[in-house]
């Protein structure tokens, strides 16, 4: 039967659920066959999809509507259906109806949810680009969710690349109904001696990563296949120590050795972050041959996000689990499940590396250029541990005759404006300038509303010659000096740090923030007056 909600054969392998019929689908009577329905058979061709083979459904049976950006889905009589926040209304849930019978008579291996409304039906949950492309079960079925097509065409090109990838899954999955995601062995809360015997066991190859709580490691995981892994806790069930002193010691010991034994590889995620934070607090270094998911993502795929999530979704059959490290403030309230998040982190980087990107990276030139960032990792690590010395008396006289110029500035504009207003506030910058002032407003080109932005001010005082813009302009430029340099946050030993990002941009550079610990700044893009109090220490060990 073909309907503009309903096509193909319920007995075919895969599928696709949609959202609702469009005004192309509802003239022409066949779901999917408007713009993103042309788009998503593309799609589906790339991952060889023949349309035909698939059972075409959408969620509802006529025309929906969307407002607030796509946050709520209402009826033709503007009864809503579906909300960002709840996921699908009682009406919306009775409006469905039909579908979910449908999908629970269709004999598909694997169903294919399209967007948010079609995975609230579905799953329960609508975030679409955290569950897009894991392999889960919902409603006693096999699902891969994607991305709607209709969201690639209002502007995100490289979403169409990810609902590709997705689909190949999904065409993958449809052999079999079955449910067949990666066994691991996942060890929590181990005694002292299964401690002491996992490490003694690693000897070639090692997955590993840390989750940190007050500046401290919370617990270490060390995965030694892509199946096999412990979570070693350093705290309890309350957040207190996990060990006596003299067992966390041989602990710690036994894990430098494994770190620092230059014939066994790391592999790991991000793994400039954990290999700092362990010299810096514990003193340990890490040495021998580095595999890095993130650095390999980002060198193979720099258009794409390099976050172990995105990593997973489109190189493991890891389904989506990040949610689950959300309650790390607070770990004790479910230690379990923070250390079986501890052990996926480290196991799911054998699937990465071993499966996808590892061998990507042979080849045109991609492997050189792996070897060249971690080849900084040691340069990057004295920078960041060793900081930069700074005058901090002089700092803080500058910090005062700042703050004083501030004040007079904001003083000369309370005299200059017809009212007072504050210039940090670009609501209110708007209402004095192009409201009461009556000057045509300036438009951003990003958000296609009106902007009182540097750029917009220089030209309001080039072309009026009013003093307001200007001294909006000077109050603007000083408030950044004083928060973001005058007033960072130091270390103890009044040095000033920073966190390094070997791949931190598009194109592969640096780039920095401030430290885990709160203190610290972008130390790449100093303010010219900051430099000054920047002092070079006279030797290795001022």
């Amino acid at each position: 039967m073909t309907s503009p909600y309903e096509d193909g054969n319920p007995d075919a392998k895969i599928c696709i659920l949609g959202e609702a019929p469009a005004r192309v689908e509802m003239r022409q009577g066949k779901p999917l066959v408007g713009p993103s329905g042309e788009l998503l058979e593309r799609c589906m061709h790339s991952a060889k999809i023949v349309r035909r083979e698939c059972y075409l459904l959408n969620v509802f049976e006529t025309e929906v509507f969307k407002k607030r950006e796509g946050k709520l889905i209402v009826d033709g009589n503007g009864e809503e259906l579906w909300t960002s926040k709840d996921g699908l209304t009682e009406l919306g849930i009775e409006r469905s109806k039909a579908s979910l019978e449908r999908l629970k008579a269709c004999k598909a291996n694997v169903i294919v949810p399209l967007g948010n409304t079609a995975l609230s039906i579905m799953y329960g949950d609508s975030r679409i680009t955290k569950w897009r492309g894991s392999i889960l079960e919902a409603r006693g079925r096999k699902i891969v969710p994607t991305i709607h097509p209709a969201a690639s065409l209002r502007g995100n090109y490289l979403w169409r690349h990810l609902i590709i990838s997705d689909l190949d899954r999904a065409k993958k999955e449809s052999k079999s109904p079955d449910l067949n995601l990666p066994q691991r062995e996942l060890i929590i809360d181990p005694s002292y001696q299964d401690v002491l015997s996992w490490l003694g066991d690693i000897k070639r190859r090692v997955a590993w990563d840390i989750e940190a709580l007050n500046h401290q490691v919370s617990c270490i995981s060390f995965a030694t296949s892509r199946s096999r892994v412990m979570s070693i806790p350093l705290l309890d069930e309350r957040g207190k120590h996990r060990w006596m002193p003299d067992q966390e010691l041989t602990i710690w010991l036994e894990i430098a050795r494994v770190l620092g034994d230059p014939s066994i590889t790391k592999l790991g995620m991000n793994l400039i972050f954990d290999i700092g934070f362990i010299l810096g607090q514990m003193g340990i270094h890490t040495r021998g041959p580095i595999q890095d998911i993130m650095i390999a993502q980002h060198v193979m795929y720099p258009d794409f996000p390099k976050g172990l999530d995105f990593i997973c979704s489109m190189h493991t059959r890891e389904p989506y689990y990040k949610d689950d490290g959300k309650m790390w403030a607070r770990p004790w309230n479910d230690m379990e499940l923070f250390w079986q998040y501890n052990c996926k982190d480290s196991a799911v980087c054998f699937d990465a590396w071993d499966d996808e990107l590892g061998p990507a990276l042979e080849g045109d030139g991609y492997l050189r250029t792996y070897n060249n960032t971690i080849e900084l990792f040691p340069i990057i690590l004295y920078m960041q541990l060793r900081g930069i010395k700074v005058d901090r008396t002089r700092l803080e006289e500058t910090k005062h005759e700042v703050e004083t110029a501030i004040s007079a500035k904001e003083l000369e504009l309370e005299e200059a404006a017809e009212y007072p207003f504050n210039p940090a506030s670009p609501k209110q910058c708007v209402e004095y300038f192009y409201v009461t002032k009556g000057i045509t407003p300036y438009i951003s080109r990003t958000t296609g509303r009106p902007t009182t932005d540097d750029k917009a001010m220089s030209r309001i005082f080039r072309r009026y010659n009013l003093k307001e813009a200007k001294l909006v302009q000077e109050i603007r430029a000083l408030s950044k000096l004083l928060g973001t340099y005058l007033e960072v946050e130091f270390d103890r030993d009044s040095r000033v740090r920073c966190s390094y990002n070997p791949r931190g941009t598009t194109t592969g550079r640096l780039s920095s923030s401030q430290t885990i610990f709160g203190t610290g700044m972008n130390l790449q893009n100093l303010h010219p007056g900051f430099k000054g109090f920047l002092v070079a220490d006279n030797d290795r060990t001022d």
